[in-house]
């Protein structure tokens, strides 16, 4: 039996280890950078957020300065879903290009509505991404709110 006490490593030990200590570096550095990758969405993200229509209500209420931004197509008002009163309207599809209509809102609230939500959140995403600190969209969009019945609806425009 070869107890190795003259301090010499066994070659195919160390390279087993190599590989090993290799292998555990490399997937230690592709965590810490998903983890910095996850972060710096967050980042990106972190100034919008999504509210209950409840909660929407409150914002509008308390806040007369708020930004309402609808960003709804033509298509998607309807006698049951119509236009909101004071909102702006920038369909989703034009935003990249009409954003800057939005500049005077940059450091003040905006809460978005779409029909169901999902467009909301894009657009929530796209102006937090331009540097619009204080965006939310309203979950489950405009259908959801007049589910719930808060009202603030243009009727004679629908």
């Amino acid at each position: 039996m070869d107890d190795n006490r003259g301090g010499e490593v066994d070659p195919t030990m160390s390279k087993s280890f190599g590989k090993s200590a290799a292998l555990a570096l490399f997937v230690g550095l592709a965590i810490s950078g998903c983890a910095t990758s996850r972060r710096v969405v967050a980042s990106l993200t972190a100034n919008c957020r999504e509210v209950q229509p409840g909660v929407a209500n409150e914002m509008i209420r308390d806040n007369p300065n708020v930004l309402l931004l609808d960003v709804r197509h033509a298509d998607e008002f309807t006698p049951e879903l119509p236009h909101l009163l004071r909102c702006r309207e920038v369909p989703l599809s034009e935003l990249p290009r009409r954003f800057a209509e939005l500049a005077a809102w940059k450091k003040e609230t905006v809460v978005i509505f779409s029909r169901d939500g999902t467009d909301a959140a894009s657009a929530c995403e796209f102006l937090a991404r331009q540097g619009f600190l204080y965006v939310s969209h309203v979950e489950g969009g405009v259908e959801e709110w007049r589910r719930r019945r808060f009202g603030r609806f243009d009727e004679a425009r629908s």
